[in-house]
């Protein structure tokens, strides 16, 4: 990967149906000036609102991802783990995410449909040096999950899934996130969701679209799609933990190793990193 900023050729542009609102979203992304870092711009309801990637715009949720408006919360963006998770995997520094809806569809719950769209216009190195996170000591998030960002030379991902009641049952999985890992693995692997939670989802109306292509619903004895490879549940939850580290705006230099881990002690360690390194 290029020791220098890197951005899009041009802007990627992706359709989808939100999960939330079940109403057809507009994806752009688009290429941003050196330093500028990702951002999201949300161009809904007749109002064009700007959301910098940064931890003080994080909302707390369940199950997801969201950035706000800090001067008005209503101006958020649900789901942004996923495309946020291609740019840190990809290795694009300088981004503007333009979405008008108030969340990022799931398409089929993983990265590929952002991954495609960026190489369809491809990625050009700008004239600045990186500026990454390194983390230089162990930093240790244990609350109800355990999240460990390590010193590294390379940004590497451990995970260990550990669900006995269902079919994800007890899995590990370690990689190294390079581009071609994260497309062939990391970015490849898709949302998942036990059945009973999905059940609750739907039933609370929570949900709009219930398009079971967008996430795979594990089952106790099975999973509703077929795996497309071993251990596809873990690189999901490296995915997350991706689009999650990536909420300072800056990549990541470390070893991050998760056990039961989830957006909540995600958010928890980045914001730690944050306090400490920004």
């Amino acid at each position: 990967m290029s020791s220098n900023q890197q951005t899009l050729r041009d802007a990627a542009v992706i359709e989808g149906i939100g999960a939330f609102t079940g109403a057809n979203v507009r994806v752009e992304i688009h290429p941003a000036e050196v330093d500028s870092g990702p951002s999201f711009e949300l161009d809904h309801e007749g109002k064009v609102t700007i959301i910098p990637v940064a931890v003080e715009n994080i909302i707390e949720t369940e199950n997801r991802t969201v950035l706000a408006d800090l001067n008005d919360q209503t101006r958020q963006v649900n789901f942004v783990e996923h495309v946020l998770g291609a740019l840190h995997g990809l290795g694009i520094d300088n981004a503007t995410v333009r979405v008008n809806s108030v969340e990022i569809p799931m398409f089929d719950g993983s990265a590929v449909p952002f991954i495609n769209a960026i190489d369809k216009v491809g990625i050009v190195e700008q004239d600045a040096p990186r500026r990454e996170i390194v983390i230089d000591k162990p930093i240790f998030i244990d609350d109800n999950g355990l999240l460990m960002v390590l010193p590294s030379d390379t940004l590497k991902l451990a995970y260990y899934l550990d669900q006995p009641n269902d079919y994800a049952g007890k899995r590990l999985a370690q990689i190294e996130a390079t581009c071609e890992n994260f497309r062939r693995r990391i970015g490849a692997s898709r949302t998942f969701i036990s059945a009973e939670r999905a059940k609750d989802l739907v039933a609370s109306g929570a949900v709009k679209h219930t398009d079971e292509s967008q996430v795979l619903i594990v089952h106790k004895d099975h999973v509703s799609q077929p795996l497309r490879f071993a251990n596809e549940l873990c690189y999901h939850k490296m995915l997350d933990i991706l689009g999650d580290m990536y909420l300072a705006g800056r990549r990541l230099r470390a070893q991050v190793i998760g056990v039961r881990s989830g957006h909540y002690q995600n958010r928890k360690m980045i914001r730690k990193i944050a306090e400490e390194y920004m």
